[in-house]
């Protein structure tokens, strides 16, 4: 495999930089791109999780409500989630260790933790820039709650806006299709609009 830049947005342009969704959508069964796409989705559970519990407590707060007795049962459920993606989430990233290095550039000096992996062959590289990837993303603020599932196709992708659902144009039409008051505008507008004019 090439080395190349991985990015969350984007697909192989000119300056090397790789859609990182990409070998997740184009080689699911390979073993490191599995080991990628757990190590994805429990990061992505765990942040939901915590988000969902953090929504729950203000809620409770600005009713003047003690979160720990009003939602005792779901909140203690929601608790022992993630306690459990926890536990597989930490089992997975067992197989990562990182490496304090050294980087920087022209004014700027910083020390990363790059994951080290035991995993050889055309899929390593890749495999640890993507877990570094994920790993560095997990630490900045609500980074993670970009990463979310198509509404459509289930495909991985970064959402660029908030409200974002789909992973493009073609799925978010897809799923606007299906739609029964589409489908019935669209019938409607066939029927007054476009088989008038090309009976003319």
């Amino acid at each position: 495999m090439k080395a190349h830049t991985y990015t969350l947005r984007g697909k192989l342009d000119r300056d090397g930089v790789a859609d990182f969704f990409a070998p997740l959508r184009e080689h699911p069964t390979k073993p490191a791109v599995k080991r990628v796409e757990n190590v994805l989705s429990l990061l992505v559970a765990a942040d939901t999780l915590a988000r969902e519990q953090r929504e729950k407590m203000r809620f409770h707060e600005r009713a003047g409500k003690d979160w720990r007795r009003e939602d005792g049962k779901s909140f203690g459920e929601s608790l022992d989630a993630s306690a459990r993606t926890w536990g597989l989430l930490n089992a997975a990233l067992r197989r990562y260790p990182t490496l304090p290095l050294a980087q920087g550039g022209i004014g700027r000096f910083e020390i990363i933790d790059r994951p080290v992996t035991s995993s050889t062959g055309r899929w390593a590289y890749w495999e640890r820039v993507a877990v570094g990837q994920l790993l560095n993303l997990a630490r900045k603020p609500g980074g993670l709650s970009r990463l979310r599932r198509c509404s459509e196709c289930s495909q991985w992708f970064y959402a660029i806006r908030g409200h974002q659902q789909f992973c493009g144009v073609s799925c978010r039409r897809r799923h606007t299709a299906q739609d029964p008051v589409f489908k019935e505008k669209r019938a409607t507008y066939m029927r007054e609009v476009v088989r008038p004019r090309e009976k003319e």
